[in-house]
């Protein structure tokens, strides 16, 4: 059944990633974004399709650009630093756009780390990142390990709760491996990234028993049709015998860096749809031998791999490697978009006079 959630060449067409990049740029730039910062959330949004991650990536600007044009985004943005010391840092993102604000947020934990070891940055007044295992990517090409949470309008309820009080809270985290691929970890700390829902509405496919119920408990495996009082997702888990409290326990741990840490209150309790964001980099060379720990990350994830699969399965897999996979497989075919989202482009490049072109 989650199979069915994804896009493919039955229900989408595959438009070159490149392409893409200009034309995303060009929408920023359209509706008042500067030049550094669009290219910045182009860069973001076309990184997330690229790796498989639709929910979270090129269709996303169609959001973006209409809370701009409404006035929901200050355009442009200005992104103070409130407080600081050496290894810290708390920022204003500006209550502009998530992704370029998030990307200045790593951008300043990995300077800190690369100066003392360990940079760590919270960000309040933001909106939403994107895929927030990007910003912990980061960190990667530095010999860092990079982690990542941000924090979202309530969707999510806590365990044995019957309301939506947490957003879904997702939580990023990447280690440099050597010969392998590195380690990506890409979470939601829901069953499943509220993006996954609307993506299975958009191909006209159910969801799978577990992702959501209604708030009388009653499972949901027809797609709703956007946000309502009516129905919420799962923590991570589903239930109390599936560790649903495991979830939320980690939903818990993003508000806590994210919000709190910044100075700020959870959504549940003062509303509205701003988001809160942490970011940390880890220099490991400030704790061991980089060579010797890439090797031993590289043994550990060929240990792994090398694990006999259960049956119906063929390998054994880690955070990031399926991902890496469908890169290449994307830069190579071009990324799948629904027809819908290719629709939406041409309209708008009407619509501002951009002369854009899509399959």
């Amino acid at each position: 059944m989650p199979n069915q959630v994804k896009l493919n060449d039955t229900n989408s067409t595959r438009v070159p990633a490149a392409d893409l990049q200009r034309q995303l740029s060009a929408i920023f730039q359209k509706v008042g974004t500067p030049k550094d910062h669009a290219e910045i959330a182009a860069r973001v949004l076309v990184s997330a399709s690229v790796r498989g991650v639709d929910t979270h990536g090129v269709a996303n600007v169609i959001g973006y650009s209409r809370a701009i044009e409404n006035g929901v985004y200050t355009i442009p943005q200005q992104m103070d630093i409130i407080s600081e010391s050496e290894t810290t840092a708390l920022m204003s993102g500006g209550n502009g756009i998530g992704l370029v604000s998030a990307h200045r947020g790593m951008e300043i934990a990995i300077e800190k780390a690369r100066k003392y070891g360990l940079g760590m940055v919270s960000i309040r007044d933001g909106h939403h990142v994107g895929m927030v295992a990007y910003y912990a990517m980061m960190a990667l090409e530095h010999d860092m390990i990079g982690m990542s949470m941000t924090t979202a309008a309530p969707a999510v309820r806590p365990a044995f709760g019957a309301k939506s009080m947490l957003g879904t809270n997702p939580i990023g985290f990447a280690a440099p491996a050597g010969e392998e691929r590195d380690f990506v970890l890409d979470m939601a700390t829901s069953t499943v990234a509220s993006g996954k829902v609307a993506l299975a509405r958009r191909l006209g496919v159910p969801i799978p028993a577990g992702w959501a119920i209604t708030t009388e408990g009653g499972e949901i495996t027809t797609p709703p049709d956007g946000e309502s009082p009516d129905w919420t997702l799962n923590p991570l888990g589903g239930t109390r015998e599936q560790g649903s409290h495991k979830g939320y326990g980690f939903a818990m741990m993003a508000e806590i860096l994210a919000t709190l840490l910044s100075g700020a209150l959870p959504s549940m309790m003062e509303g509205g749809v701003r988001g809160k964001h942490y970011f940390a980099a880890y220099n490991v060379a400030a704790f061991t031998d980089v060579d010797a720990f890439k090797d031993n990350m590289d043994r550990m994830l060929q240990t792994l791999k090398n694990t006999p699969p259960a049956p119906g399965h063929e390998r054994v897999l880690y955070p990031g490697l399926p991902e890496h996979e469908e890169m290449q497989k994307r830069l190579a075919e071009g990324i799948p978009y629904h027809r819908e989202v290719i629709d939406w482009f041409q309209s708008i490049s009407a619509e501002l006079d951009l002369g854009l072109e899509l399959p």
